[in-house]
């Protein structure tokens, strides 16, 4: 069965596990918050927090959520499929964040990765790969356990603060490495309307 996107929505947040939701966006924003670690091991690490504003419902969820692990005090990353092993595996990948929001009649999603320094490296491309892997897988499990589908516009980004990437950027400023994510400085991006982000690659899932 094929739902308006708002309705889809609401079947998503009765779905999914509250320990990934970072945000419910019932005030008409998300905000993303993320302890970033620096390249300069003297440098301690900090908390980023961006506020991004909804143009319609929408739920953010934090998939690299930490959880205690009471037997010894430490804490680690859950498995995003708890049925599968999570060890060094394709799946155990993820990116930072996925934030999921209706703008008008369409249902979109945002994978976006929080960066300080460097954005050459091979890492980021695969987490924001891994990240709409998760969105197609979560996806058909709706449609297969429910019977509910929608189409999901999805689009990746990189929140940064390197102060010159533009040797790593095209001139739509989407990362040559992998044309389909787009990159924003964290200053820029924060308060901004969520839809109102350029990417010039959008799929359509």
């Amino acid at each position: 069965m094929k739902l308006d996107a708002k309705t889809y929505l609401g079947h998503l947040r009765a779905y999914v596990n509250d320990h990934y939701v970072t945000d419910n966006g019932t005030d008409g924003h998300v905000v993303l918050q993320e302890k970033i670690f620096f390249p300069d091991p003297a440098k301690r690490a900090r908390i980023r927090k961006i506020k991004l504003l909804l143009p319609g419902p929408g739920i953010a969820f934090k998939l690299d959520q930490e959880q205690s692990q009471s037997n010894c005090g430490r804490r680690s990353k859950p498995p995003l499929f708890h049925f599968l092993d999570d060890n060094a595996k394709p799946w155990s990948k993820r990116c930072d964040f996925v934030v999921f929001y209706v703008d008008g009649k369409s249902f979109n999603a945002d994978c976006i990765e929080f960066k300080s320094g460097s954005i050459a490296g091979p890492s980021i491309k695969e987490q924001l790969k891994a990240g709409s892997h998760w969105v197609r897988s979560l996806k058909k499990t709706i449609e297969f356990y429910a019977d509910e589908s929608r189409r999901i516009r999805l689009r990746k980004f990189i929140f940064g603060d390197k102060d010159d990437p533009e040797d790593y950027l095209d001139a739509n400023r989407q990362l040559n490495a992998d044309p389909s994510v787009r990159y924003y400085h964290f200053d820029e991006v924060d308060g901004l309307l969520l839809s109102d982000l350029q990417n010039e690659s959008v799929q359509e899932l």
